[in-house]
């Protein structure tokens, strides 16, 4: 359970900096990506073979593409952080976090379109709904 907490810790700092600045800390996402990694190589996170770590880290590498290919509307720091997202939770949490948070932004943008308080093209910022998407999935 605490592998989860030191999670939810950098990725709050990430969902708030998102949410308040438009910007994704690129150095925090790293830094967890490293304790990830020396998690891993420390067999904190139990046995994980290369090949599982290799395939946590598809829904990042996924964003990261939709990036490159939408010249941005879907920003890099939410691919890197779904990478980070994966090395501390593997694939199958991963997708289910993914999964939660892109329910949960579509909500709340149909929401906000409908209450004519946003328009079509606005921006939302995606990691404060990751970070709802970890709670509920941390909490089931």
């Amino acid at each position: 359970m605490w592998i989860e907490i030191v999670l939810f810790l950098f990725l709050a700092v990430c969902a708030v900096s998102d949410g308040c600045r438009r910007q994704v800390p690129l150095a925090v996402v790293w830094l967890g990506m490293l304790t990830a990694a020396c998690f891993h190589i420390g067999g904190v996170m139990g046995e994980t073979s290369l090949m599982s770590a290799a395939l946590s880290l598809l829904p990042g590498a996924g964003f990261l593409l939709l990036g490159f290919l939408t010249k941005e509307k879907v920003g890099y720091g939410d691919g890197w952080t779904l990478l980070m997202i994966g090395l501390f939770t593997g694939l199958y949490q991963c997708f289910l976090i993914l999964l939660v948070g892109l329910v949960a932004e579509s909500a709340a943008a149909i929401v906000l379109l409908a209450a004519g308080k946003a328009k079509r093209d606005r921006e939302i910022p995606f990691l404060p709904f990751l970070l709802l998407g970890m709670g509920v999935v941390v909490c089931f």
